[in-house]
This record gives structure tokens, sequence and C-alpha cells, in this order.
């Protein structure tokens, strides 16, 4: 259940976070997609791979009962594969029933499948925030 295009992946994603459809997000993933789980909603940061362990963590995301919103700042398609920088927004509640908010900038690598849509193939939830930026090496001559 692929978008029509990489920029509508991460819309897609966050309407089925939003109707709160496990089975509706997990099928944005490939099915040997992986993806960085996020601290505030996975108890840790790793890499979740291939298609149960993506279902597993879209659930823990359901799990919140979020509203998700996201916008995609940039776009770059080579052949079957694009590459995507998004910011999104969750807010929802924790195990607690207290209000909690899941901030982050992403970087996500999206894959075209044989029926012309497209899935997420690498998501890096906060790839592109610059909490995660290092300096440049000093220039030496």
């Amino acid at each position: 259940m692929g978008a029509p295009s990489p920029e509508l992946c991460n819309l897609w994603l966050a309407r089925a976070f939003n109707a709160q459809d496990v089975e509706a997000a997990a099928a944005m993933y490939h099915p040997e997609a992986s993806i960085v789980q996020v601290d505030e909603v996975h108890g840790g940061t790793s890499i979740a791979r291939g298609a149960e362990a993506i279902r597993k963590t879209m659930a823990g995301y359901i799990g919140l009962k979020p509203h998700m919103d996201v916008i995609t700042h940039h776009t770059t398609v080579s052949g079957d594969f694009a590459m995507t920088r998004s910011q999104w927004l969750i807010r929802g509640m924790d195990k607690e029933g207290k209000p909690t908010k899941v901030h982050h900038h992403g970087m996500e690598v999206h894959r075209r499948l044989s029926d012309g849509t497209w899935v997420f193939f690498l998501d890096h939830p906060f790839g592109a925030d610059p909490s995660w930026a290092i300096e440049a090496p000093p220039h030496t001559e």
C-alpha cells in the first residue's frame, strides 16, 4: 500500500497514525525496510529491520493515540529510489496518560514498487535534526 509519490509517503504515514491504524502505517514500509526507533517512544534508540519489527515500531507510535503533523521539505528522486527530508510533530499520551510531544527532523529513503507506488526503505526520524550535526573538521593546508 504505497503512496503515489515519495513526497506523499510522509503524509500517508501521518494519515495512518491519525487514524490509529497500525496495519496502514506498517504497509507504508518495504518488507526489508529499516527504521531508527526513537527513545521517547520506544525506550531506546535502536534500528528495527524487516516487516515484523516495523509493525512493532508503528504499534509503539500508535500506542500514543497520536495526532501527527508532517511537512516534507525536500525530495530528490533517482530512478526507483528517492530521499526526503521532513519535519514532524506527534502529540499524544504517554503510558501514564500524560500529554506528550515527539518532534524531529527526519531523513527518509523511499523505494518505488513494481506497481509504481512508493514506500519507506530507510527511515531515520532524527537524521536531519540540527542537534545531531557535527562540526566540520578544521581546514588544514
